[in-house]
């Protein structure tokens, strides 16, 4: 071989050898327990939702997830430590739409849009309103023409002043022209048996807290705050179907701390799609009634900014931003 030639070899080979050993670390990514920070208490849909997914993603990693439950400040205790986390691809959590999209414009918090580095939405969680099943409204025209000709008079429940449930309803009075009162419950059922007990005229809710009462002909549902109809009650109109021209959704995604290595955060992604199939997972999707989504990476991040920026015009013009509270 020419000198020349030699050169061109050993050059070659040296190159291919810095490729390689630039970041050997991530070649046997990962080599020990990940652990997966869900930013609500253990036993609800959120928590054992994550839970079967971690033992999907078991699968594919080839090592133990940790579930850690780190409720409190409406999942921003939770959320700040998936953010300041090491990132190492080690540690990742519930990123909720609530969590990142809206609570860092109703509170102070820790952590912003650009703290994480997004890896999947897999769920998608619908709202609805829905009254008692004697009640007089059976139709959202007939509940809206009543709360226009008595402002004031109907109360309804949610479980907070900006929850998605609420913002569906304070944009429905915006557009229908009535105003309505909003009863805070700590949690979805006691909402939902508010509305049984006759203490409210109707609530805003998530399906798991009101479609075993529709199936057991206790409740009625007016109309999906979604875009969508609820694929439970597959006969009553989405909100646009009725003539609106809004309507809210909030999304079941995780992401990581800022500054995961690319090859790990593209290998958690990988996982997350191939887990996101399993059926166990899934079947803990339907019966917590939500809706399996896949929206990964950089599509995750641009969603959770237009619904950041829509949910800080909304809050502003409802008075209910931070900025404007004494």
């Amino acid at each position: 071989m020419k000198k020349s030639g030699r050169l061109i070899l050993v050059l070659f080979l040296a190159a291919a050898f810095c490729a390689v050993s630039v970041n050997p670390a991530w070649a046997d990514y990962p080599d020990r327990p990940l652990t997966l920070i869900v930013v609500f208490g253990p036993g609800g849909a959120t928590d054992l939702a994550s839970r079967a997914l971690g033992k999907a993603l078991e699968k594919r990693l080839g090592q133990p997830i940790l579930v850690v439950n780190k409720p409190g400040g409406g999942s921003a205790v939770g959320a700040a430590a998936i953010a300041s986390a090491k990132p190492d691809g080690y540690t990742f959590g519930t990123t909720l739409w609530t969590t990142v999209a809206l609570l860092p414009h109703t509170v102070d918090v820790p952590y912003s849009i650009d703290s994480f580095d997004y890896i999947m939405i897999n769920g998608g969680y619908r709202f609805g309103i829905a009254v008692k099943s004697d009640s007089k409204f059976k139709t959202l025209k007939e509940l809206t023409d009543y709360a226009k000709q008595n402002p004031g008079k109907i109360k309804y429940s949610t479980t907070g002043a900006t929850v998605p449930g609420n913002v569906g309803m304070i944009l429905l009075g915006k557009a229908a022209g009535v105003q309505w009162e909003n009863v805070v419950f700590k949690s979805g059922a006691e909402a939902a048996t508010a509305v049984l007990g006759g203490h409210v005229d109707a609530t805003s809710a998530n399906p798991i807290d009101v479609i075993p009462f529709i199936e057991a002909g206790r409740m009625r549902l007016l109309t999906s705050l979604s875009d969508k109809r609820w694929k439970w009650v597959p006969d009553v109109p989405s909100i646009r179907e009725l003539g609106y021209d809004f309507h809210v959704n909030a999304y079941m995604g995780y992401g990581a701390p800022k500054g995961v290595p690319k090859a790990a955060l593209e290998k958690l992604r990988e996982a997350f799609k191939e887990a996101s199939r399993d059926p166990e997972f899934l079947a803990n999707l339907e019966k917590f009634y939500t809706i399996p989504e896949s929206i990964t990476g950089d599509e995750y991040r641009r969603l959770l900014i237009e619904e950041s920026k829509m949910n800080e015009k909304f809050l502003l013009e409802f008075g209910l931003h931070k900025s404007q509270k004494k």
